[in-house]
């Protein structure tokens, strides 16, 4: 059996699509980094209210009520600040990661910009005329090599982007490490992509930090589970930044829906801690499982996926594939990606099962 190719580089499907793949292959997709125990009820049962009692307020634009006339992504910015322990005031709300990256890859074009590799796919696709500074060839990432081109980079250059933890690869660099940096070089500006900071023991944000050379990103959508809805924060102390990037904000960066389905995710405290501790043993369980095959090709990492580096990832995946399983592709097609593939924990016993059978049988000239 080999892989569609309706795509040049396989490598290049987000996590999540499986438009590409014969309908019915994949029963058990691992390939979405997002919290697979979602959405929390009180979420959904939040839009369901909205629905069946507010749909009359789908027909103005998104204030929070007529006699409360501020605009409606405050209450959503309101209850994240609550949710990280910051400042409201110095936060933006705008449709998920994703559009901040594109707005500082349109502001930043012209200064000298370095992107810590490996990174989000969207972010180097986005940040394409940016440094790229990744690992020596001969040698596998790791987080203190991570912390250690983050601050070479911000010698040289103006702008540092680094997701912490990394995706894919899950590594994780220490906020006391990276405020050490910023104060070291403050004619610098770190952008943190923080959007598994919350699947981090500890959740240690850096968000809300005195420092002003400092930017921070989030969104919900992973966090809980609604990756369908299109939610997230900019935090900086910045003033000037943020004015930058608010200049290039619609005037209504979220909709009504996705303000009260995440809004009210991020204000149930119950859900996500009860979550978690269902997600550390499974993400663990996921290492041991992936290290009987592969040994120390397995990336080590605290959050909900795991990061196997393989040469040649793609005779693994075909294997996977053919047992119903599927897992996200990377490939040195991509510049700046590191070879793998990127699993999701599985979430039931036989989520489990199905995978650990695909590994029991994986031939023997695919293990390293």
């Amino acid at each position: 059996m080999t892989l569609p190719s309706l795509l040049p580089d396989p490598s290049q499907v987000q996590g999540g699509d499986l438009t590409r793949l014969p309908e019915g292959m994949i029963t058990l997709d691992l390939s979405l980094c997002t919290n697979r125990l979602g959405p929390p009820p009180a979420a959904v049962a939040a839009l369901k209210d909205f629905l069946d009692h507010h749909a009359s307020r789908l027909m103005p634009p998104p204030y929070e009520a007529p006699h409360r006339p501020f605009r409606a992504e405050r209450r959503y910015l309101d209850a994240f600040a609550d949710h990280l322990g910051t400042d409201e005031q110095d936060m933006l709300a705008g449709r998920g990661v994703t559009e901040f990256l594109l707005i500082l890859a349109r502001l930043l074009h012209g200064a000298r910009v370095a992107v810590i590799t490996p990174e989000y796919t969207e972010t180097m696709r986005r940040f394409s005329y940016a440094d790229f500074i990744g690992p020596d060839d001969t040698a596998r990432d790791t987080p203190a090599a991570r912390a250690e081109r983050v601050r070479t980079a911000m010698r040289t250059h103006d702008f540092v982007i680094l997701s912490n933890p990394s995706n894919p690869l899950g590594h994780f660099v220490a906020r006391d490490e990276l405020l050490a940096a910023c104060r070291a070089h403050p004619g610098c500006v770190l952008i943190v992509d923080e959007e598994y900071i919350q699947f981090q023991p500890g959740a240690p944000t850096i968000a809300g930090a005195s420092a002003d050379n400092l930017l921070v990103l989030q969104s919900t959508g992973k966090t809980f589970g609604i990756t369908g809805t299109r939610a997230g924060m900019l935090w900086t102390r910045s003033s000037r930044l943020r004015k930058a990037v608010a200049d290039q904000l619609p005037t209504w960066p979220l909709s009504l829906l996705d303000i009260t389905l995440a809004t009210a995710a991020l204000r149930d405290d119950a859900w996500f801690p009860a979550a978690l501790a269902r997600i550390h043993p499974a993400a663990h369980r996921l290492y041991n499982l992936l290290a009987e095959r592969f040994g120390s090709a397995v990336a080590p990492a605290d959050v909900h996926y795991r990061f196997l580096h393989l040469p040649d990832p793609h005779p693994v995946l075909q294997h996977l594939h053919t047992h119903g399983t599927t897992a996200r592709l990377f490939t040195t097609a991509t510049r700046g990606a590191a070879p793998g593939l990127r699993l999701t924990a599985p979430s039931t016993e036989a989520e489990f099962g199905q995978l650990q059978h695909a590994l029991d049988t994986l031939p023997d000239r695919l293990r390293p």
